[in-house]
């Protein structure tokens, strides 16, 4: 489902967003800028209300390349000082890959005036957050009639062959990995309690997810009934008809957080600030709030509502409960813990 877009040769992929197919990038007009951006509800959101506002508010074309975080990464430590994008979508994660590998440049605050309106939680040297994604229990209302309060929902023997979960690949997968490891008493040093509550709910699981979207096919097949799931994502299954709906358990949400960044050597950087900063005003932030897409905004001039109030808080101090990871500790790890994974679950 990745679609990539280099600098000699983009894919307008049914976008209308102002591509030119087969030009060098830098043979382009001035007014024109390339930006990363996830697949799904990011996409969907950011074609139709950020780049028609950002479009009115410059002149300047913008043109998507589809990628996830880790995706990007590899792309920008590859271009050898070329990056075949100027602004980056991240989760926390990825922002400390980037930085530690010198792929991201510091946020010119002066140059956003929007950034002040941010949250104190959300305002980040590096990079604007632009949204909190939060996970916690997908289930099928049709064949789990009362909502789940704990994941230790997800061993009961009544759900065999119904539990799914995902490859460790996606920032749900390992999330979940590091919640359930927490509440199952281990450590960001220990993460065998995790794994052996893993083997235990094996004959549970009906399918483990290769990716998000053959994820996604295993809840719109209706193949699982029960798993951890993201908030959005949740979202975006149920406007499409999907039966799905999401439980945060007793021991509380977790989540990360999501924001944009200046690409060290951009070919327009400039725009890529006004980019950036049109994602931060209110206005655009209130409109991704609503359905289908339920961002959660970070611009602390939008008042929740909607479907974020009734699942998971109803004001931003409410949200800034939310329980995160550390992931400066967990982010060296993640390649064995991905294998271990492939070894001991997925098999």
């Amino acid at each position: 489902m990745t679609t990539t877009l280099d600098r000699r040769s983009f894919l307008a992929a049914g976008l209308g967003l102002g591509a030119s197919l087969a030009l060098p990038r830098r043979a382009l007009a001035a007014d024109s800028l390339v930006v990363a951006t996830f697949p799904g509800t990011w996409n969907e959101a950011h074609s139709k209300i950020l780049a028609p506002y950002f479009r009115k508010r410059t002149g300047a074309s913008v043109t998507q390349t589809i990628q996830l975080a880790h995706d990007q990464i590899a792309k920008l430590a590859a271009a050898g000082g070329k990056p075949p994008f100027d602004v980056a979508i991240l989760d926390d994660p990825q922002v400390l890959d980037a930085i530690k590998q010198g792929l991201i440049v510091e946020y010119p605050t002066a140059k956003s005036p929007s950034f002040k309106e941010l949250l104190p939680e959300y305002q980040d040297r590096w990079g604007p957050k632009i949204s909190m994604q939060v996970i916690g229990i997908g289930y099928n209302p049709k064949r789990v009639k009362n909502p789940p309060t704990s994941w230790d929902a997800l061993f009961d023997p009544k759900y065999k062959g119904r539990v799914g979960l995902t490859a460790l690949n996606s920032q749900l997968g390992i999330a979940f990995l590091a919640e359930l490891n927490r509440i199952k008493g281990g450590s960001l040093a220990d993460f065998e309690p995790a794994f052996k509550a893993l083997r235990a709910v094996l004959p549970n699981v009906g399918a483990i997810g290769a990716n998000l979207g053959a994820y996604a096919t295993l809840w719109q097949q209706e193949q699982i009934d029960i798993a951890p799931y993201n908030f959005n994502f949740v979202q975006t299954l149920k406007g499409r008809g999907v039966p799905v709906e999401l439980a945060i358990p007793d021991t509380g949400a977790v989540g990360w957080r999501t924001s944009l960044h200046l690409v060290k050597d951009a070919v327009a950087p400039d725009l890529a600030v006004q980019y950036i900063d049109s994602h931060l005003v209110a206005e655009v932030q209130a409109q991704m709030q609503q359905a289908p897409y339920n961002v959660i905004p970070t611009n602390g001039k939008v008042a929740l509502t909607g479907e974020i109030t009734r699942s998971l808080g109803r004001t931003h101090a409410e949200l800034a409960k939310i329980r995160t990871i550390d992931w400066e500790k967990l982010n060296p790890q993640r390649s064995a813990l991905i294998e271990r994974f492939n070894r001991e679950i997925r098999v």
